[in-house]
């Protein structure tokens, strides 16, 4: 029998506050003096994001790659591990699931692109001409459209 295999990992905060010093709590994240400079002030902001992202700022003016690299870190373990099932129906799951989020993606620019051809054909009713701004404006809903189409079919 196969049993499906999944990769967990610790999420990014698990993995960086532990290398910071100084770390306090603070709304939705931490503050912490920077590693990568000499300040004493807690300079640097960490936010988890809702899908577990940490977003990085440090006051001081460092970049991200520095205060990383300080700590023996990369710009990746800012980002959770996705949870993976390498069975044959949690591929199928996955393809599903992200053929609906592209179909919904279509059916959004479908619907947007369509009000644009929909003002046009009222104003070509109108008797109005279009400048050529119009013009280009319609020319990009048309494409977008084919573009959606090809995700649908």
């Amino acid at each position: 029998m196969n049993m499906p295999v999944t990769t967990i990992t610790a999420s990014p905060s698990v993995l960086l506050l532990p290398r910071l010093e100084g770390v306090i709590k603070t709304g939705r994240g931490w503050r912490s003096r920077c590693p990568a400079h000499d300040g004493k002030s807690a300079s640097l902001a960490i936010t988890e994001g809702d899908n577990g992202t940490l977003l990085l700022h440090c006051f001081a003016g460092c970049q991200v790659h520095d205060v990383l690299a300080a700590v023996g870190l990369q710009v990746g373990d800012l980002f959770p591990e996705r949870i993976r099932d390498t069975t044959p129906e949690g591929r199928r799951a996955a393809q599903q699931a992200f053929k609906q989020t592209a179909w919904g993606a279509a059916l959004g620019v479908v619907s947007r692109e369509a009000k644009v051809i929909s003002i046009a054909a009222h104003d070509l009713a109108a008797g109005l001409v279009l400048n050529d701004t119009d013009a280009d404006r319609l020319a990009l809903a048309i494409d977008r459209i084919d573009t959606a189409r090809e995700v649908l079919v």
